[in-house]
């Protein structure tokens, strides 16, 4: 006899993306052990979309905040940050259940070359919109300080400004950590 699996039912608005979500994530190479649990969070999101009185298509950054701190304000201490949303958000994107996000306005020298930056990675990298995320992070921490009334001044970049940068960082960080703040700053640097 085999192992037994829970299989949760997702009810409300969400319910027929279920089944394409299990098999989205086991092509992702999720245990069969650990999909039940992912869809068991989908299944709170669609049953909180339901009591709201909204479709999946009305499910923008604000809503899954306010579901967020729904889920906090109920006693969760499990999927209660936006970090852990990535998954399901990503797959109802990717089957056109959830909108993407509108694409923010570049306001600012900043914002403007991470926007050229995140199309850069997808498009000449081929890079997953999880990697993108990683290193416009690691972008947006180097840059956030340059950024003045003449622009981000990159033409005067040096190498002691970074060297400066990953020595007041680093040490924050794990070894790992840090490892990947250096993996992170490199595409940006090239």
């Amino acid at each position: 006899m085999g192992d037994w699996v829970w299989a949760p039912a997702v009810a409300g608005p969400l319910a027929p993306s279920a089944a394409g979500y299990e098999s989205w994530l086991a092509a992702r190479s999720f245990s069969r052990r650990t999909v039940p649990g992912r869809v068991w969070q989908l299944d709170h999101l669609s049953r909180w979309l339901d009591r709201e009185g909204l479709g999946p298509e009305e499910l923008t950054p604000e809503r899954v905040e306010l579901f967020l701190a729904a889920r906090r304000a109920a006693g969760y201490v499990t999927w209660v940050s936006p970090l852990s949303m990535r998954l399901p958000l990503a797959f109802l994107r990717e089957v056109g259940v959830v909108p993407v996000s509108a694409a923010s306005v570049a306001d600012g020298p900043l914002e403007e070359l991470l926007d050229g930056y995140r199309r850069y990675l997808a498009r000449e990298r081929g890079l997953a919109q999880g990697t993108i995320a990683g290193y416009e992070r690691v972008a947006r921490l180097f840059l956030k300080d340059r950024e003045g009334p003449e622009g981000l001044a990159l033409e005067g970049l040096s190498a002691a400004e970074v060297s400066v940068f990953l020595a007041l960082e680093c040490p924050k960080r794990s070894v790992s950590g840090a490892r990947d703040l250096v993996a992170g700053l490199r595409p940006l640097l090239r």
